[in-house]
């Protein structure tokens, strides 16, 4: 499943750059994180962690209102989990993401509002758990104490586009891989949602 997604996000990112009329841009923003744990009928829900978002964008049209969207992101996720009345202990995540969406675009004043959905890859580059001042790094692996490096989820926006190229749009882009190893019987997904600001050169 993990092998089929990523084959396909990858392909569509590069296959992207050959197509006629692609757009390139740059994006960034910021993001509210958290995290999800499950482990013998326990839910913990973590509270918003603040991070971001930027990378490059890839956009190509399929007709007048149809395109495939690439993105390549550096991300930060993550979550923030209160222990007792004044401790926070707080994981954070850094990852190398590709959302790959399918665009829909319709015009709307002296622009176009756009709605995508489509699914993301992300590889985990490194991260670390934080204690007060006392940060230790995560541990990445197969074993029952370490967390896989390969997330994957969807994501869904909605955002507004000038002639100009630039826009602003709104995402939500819940995880679907556990980031957990079976062995342990415990679920851990990531989710984020976020405002990104976005521009492609040469415009709409």
């Amino acid at each position: 499943m993990k092998k089929t997604i990523y084959s396909f996000l990858v392909g569509v990112l590069l296959s992207t750059a050959s197509w006629a009329q692609v757009r390139v841009g740059i994006t960034g923003s910021l993001q509210l994180a958290s995290q999800q744990i499950k482990s013998q009928g326990i839910t913990i829900s973590g509270s918003n962690k603040a991070g971001f978002q930027a990378g490059l964008l890839l956009d190509a049209p399929l007709n007048d209102n149809i395109s495939v969207r690439s993105q390549l992101l550096y991300s930060t996720k993550g979550g923030e989990y209160q222990i007792g009345s004044s401790s926070t202990f707080t994981t954070t995540f850094n990852y190398i993401e590709i959302p790959v969406q399918l665009t829909y675009g319709i015009e709307a004043g002296s622009g176009k509002a756009v709605v995508g959905v489509g699914p993301y890859l992300a590889y985990a580059l490194n991260g670390n758990d934080k204690s007060g001042s006392v940060s230790t790094p995560i541990e990445f692996g197969s074993n029952d104490d370490q967390i896989k490096r390969i997330d994957y989820g969807l994501r869904v926006s909605a955002g507004y586009e000038l002639p100009s190229g630039l826009g602003v749009s709104a995402y939500y882009a819940p995880g679907l891989a556990n980031l957990a190893n079976g062995n342990s019987g415990a679920t851990l997904k990531n989710s984020a949602f976020g405002l990104s600001l976005s521009y492609f050169f040469g415009g709409n």
